[in-house]
């Protein structure tokens, strides 16, 4: 497969991850930055025939664009894994024992170090069973990232330091979900003041109330008044679920104005009032929100003296009418909704108060769990001789395909294909 560009892999078949694969999967290409050794310390006259044989070959294959390694847990692959990172990018003078911590910066190499300036893409979520001495040094070793997920990992904040001082990476796409390892001063950093991140167009800093944010609210505060990634505007995608999120933060925000698709989960103080300004004013373009376990007024399970009557309600009242419903007018020229919103991700608990949804709102469940609030009568429509291409559209006929098929989804009751859902919490690599 010379040609082959990209490479996702499953938890299902991580134990076929071998070192043999491994090495097919990244020495590939011409050598750059001591490419073409096989092993640290050998020159090149030292290789056998068949190593020579195969690194002939590998050099007239194309380099990897992209390389996932979603929920790769076995022990097969960890252990190719941290034999492909000792013999290739730890070139270290000594041998390492199981308490040795390397410091990413630290690491002396008898030989130049190994690179990858092909590879751009880059996703390691729920991949927890790597230590760090074996996930910094990989993770450094591709100068051309754009994209990178390490939700669920073992990163450190002595890692993200070091990422966060390469003079070549620059990232679209960055998800830390569910990094315990992390401090805030870390996080902050790297988004403050490093150019890594300054073209951010999605972040994921997802936490919830088992994986805590490690965010304080000082820092979180700074980030978003300060970080190029905030203050630019050029954010798409952005989940700040569980982290210290308050009326006074909303306020302070810059707007977003080419937001579509927002995570504020996991905050059961932020009123919907707070949310719904915060919507109209700085980020009106927002299709997908969600909401579980957010605002006492919602998740009538988080407070005494509540219930699931006055939680629709609220929801209703407070959130899907005053953002999606377009103002009254008298006028032939329909006026648009004051947000864009069409979609919302709610707990279960909320889902089940909702019954069988009101108008064209309908619920619609994930094969695995999750569920969203979802204007079935709401999709993009071509605009032709309009000169925009396309436009958000309302109120669709009973009979529209669009709003035929979501109905379908909905009658599924969540028995659909995995690929069913929005907002999604792992990063597309």
């Amino acid at each position: 497969m010379p040609n082959l560009k990209a490479f996702g892999a499953t938890e299902y078949m991580d134990g076929a991850l071998t070192l043999p694969v491994l090495n097919e999967l990244f020495l590939r290409g011409g050598p750059v930055g001591g490419r073409g050794r096989y092993s640290r310390g050998r020159s090149f006259f030292d290789l056998s025939d068949a190593e020579e044989e195969n690194r002939e070959r590998r050099r007239e294959c194309k380099d990897l664009e992209a390389v996932d390694f979603t929920g790769c847990v076995s022990a097969v692959f960890v252990n190719a894994f941290n034999e492909f990172v000792t013999t290739h990018l730890i070139a270290s003078e000594h041998e390492l024992h199981d308490d040795d911590e390397i410091h990413p910066r630290r690491i002396l190499f008898v030989d130049e170090p190994l690179t990858f300036p092909g590879l751009q893409r880059l996703g390691m979520r729920g991949v927890k069973s790597i230590l760090p001495r074996f996930l910094g040094p990989f993770i450094l070793a591709f100068p051309s990232l754009n994209q990178l997920d390490l939700s669920g990992t073992r990163v450190t904040s002595e890692i993200l330091e070091s990422l966060g001082t390469s003079s070549t990476v620059r990232l679209k796409s960055l998800a830390l979900a569910r990094c315990v390892k992390l401090s805030s001063e870390s996080i902050r950093d790297i988004l403050v003041a490093s150019p890594v991140t300054m073209n951010l167009k999605e972040l994921n800093l997802y936490a919830d109330m088992t994986y805590l944010s490690p965010l304080t609210r000082e820092d979180f505060l700074e980030i978003v008044t300060s970080a190029p990634c905030f203050t630019s505007g050029e954010l798409q995608y952005l989940d700040i679920s569980g982290v210290p999120v308050d009326e006074d933060i909303l306020n302070r925000f810059k707007p977003q104005p080419k937001l579509r698709s927002f995570g504020l989960s996991h905050l059961p103080a932020l009123g919907l009032k707070d949310i719904q300004i915060f919507m109209t004013e700085k980020s009106f373009n927002v299709e997908v929100l969600t909401l579980i376990n957010t605002s006492p007024e919602l998740d009538f399970g988080l407070r005494v003296n509540s219930n699931a009557r006055n939680a629709v309600i609220n929801l209703h009242a407070h959130l899907i009418r005053p953002l999606s419903t377009p103002p009254f007018s008298f006028s032939a020229n329909r006026q648009p909704s004051p947000t864009r919103l069409r979609v919302v991700e709610l707990s279960t608990g909320m889902l089940g108060a909702l019954g069988a949804g009101a108008g064209a709102w309908r619920i619609i469940r994930s094969k695995g769990g999750r569920g969203w609030y979802v204007d079935t009568a709401s999709t993009w429509v071509a605009e032709p001789g309009s000169g925009v291409g396309s436009i958000l559209k309302r109120g669709l006929a009973v009979d529209h395909p669009f709003r035929v098929e979501m109905q379908r989804l909905s009658d599924a009751n969540g028995n659909v294909s995995s690929g069913v859902g929005w907002h999604a919490r792992k990063m597309e690599v």
